[in-house]
Formats: structure tokens, sequence, C-alpha cells
């Protein structure tokens, strides 16, 4: 058996975030000047202006996991709803997951189309977490970009409202 030996007094540990608390994903945000709202303790809200419309990035806490996602459309607003448009454009969002890194676009259950990523919290460090979040208002832009154009009728992307 080895000696054990006493921990160093003089030396303090590290200031670790307590479990379910967004401290180190806001001073990430704050060492790169990024602007964001935390609505609570568990919900930060970082605006991007993409295209010139405003998008509203959210990290939600969600047990162990970081989840990143962003609104890009709501179904009421797609020129077109018959199904022949709808798979033509989900055929379109899913070869871009396919051929874009890190990029993933999902609806919810009112066919709203969102982009999102999502990460563990505790194994989130601060290049990581960038080259998750970066994902997103990326996967917005190639979709105002590319694919909303690409459709016909065209998408016409608004953002969200302030």
């Amino acid at each position: 058996m080895g000696k054990k030996t006493e921990p160093k007094k003089d030396v303090q540990p590290k200031s670790e975030p307590k479990k379910g608390d967004l401290t180190k994903i806001k001073a990430f945000l704050e060492e790169r000047n990024q602007n964001y709202e935390a609505i609570d303790e568990k919900t930060i809200i970082v605006p991007y202006e993409i295209g010139g419309k405003l998008f509203k990035p959210t990290i939600v806490l969600s047990g162990a996991w970081l989840v990143v996602s962003c609104l890009i459309i709501e179904s009421k607003d797609l020129p077109a709803k018959d199904d022949k448009y709808v798979l033509d454009l989900f055929k379109k969002m899913l070869l871009a997951i396919h051929e874009l890194p890190e990029i993933n676009y999902d609806i919810d259950e009112s066919n709203n189309i969102y982009t999102s990523v999502d990460m563990r919290l505790d194994i989130t460090d601060y290049n990581n977490f960038f080259s998750e979040f970066f994902a997103v208002p990326y996967g917005v832009k190639h979709f105002v970009e590319k694919i909303a154009p690409s459709m016909n009728p065209r998408i016409d992307v608004k953002g969200c409202s302030e």
C-alpha cells in the first residue's frame, strides 16, 4: 500500500458550479462578451441577429444536459402545408443534418421548426460549449440562406419579435 498524504492546506479546491447550475455557462458567455438574458436558474436566452432578423437561441438545463434550441419558423408561417411541400422541406432539412457537422433540425408537436444541440453540463468546457453552441445560429443561418429560398413557394423567415 502506498503512503497516505494529506492535502496541502494552502491550496483551495477549484470552485465548481453546483449540479443544476448555469454559472459555468454564464462565465463562458461573459468571457466572449456574448449578450445573454438569464430567465431563471435553468434558462438563458442568447439573442442573435441573422440576416437582419432577430433569433433567440435558448439554453435550458434539463437534468444533466444542456439543450440549446432556437425557433426558426412557426408552422403557421409556412407558405404551404400540403404533404408534398412539407416532405420536400423535411428532406432538405435531413440532407443538411447529414451534410453539415453539428447541425440538427427538429420540430415540436405543432410542427414548428427548430435547430438544436445538446451536451452534458458536467463534461462541457469552454471550447466544447462554443463548438456546440455556435451550431445553433449557424443552423438558423443555413435555413434562412439555403433551405428557405430553395422552397417553392419560398419560405419567408421573419425571426422572433422583441
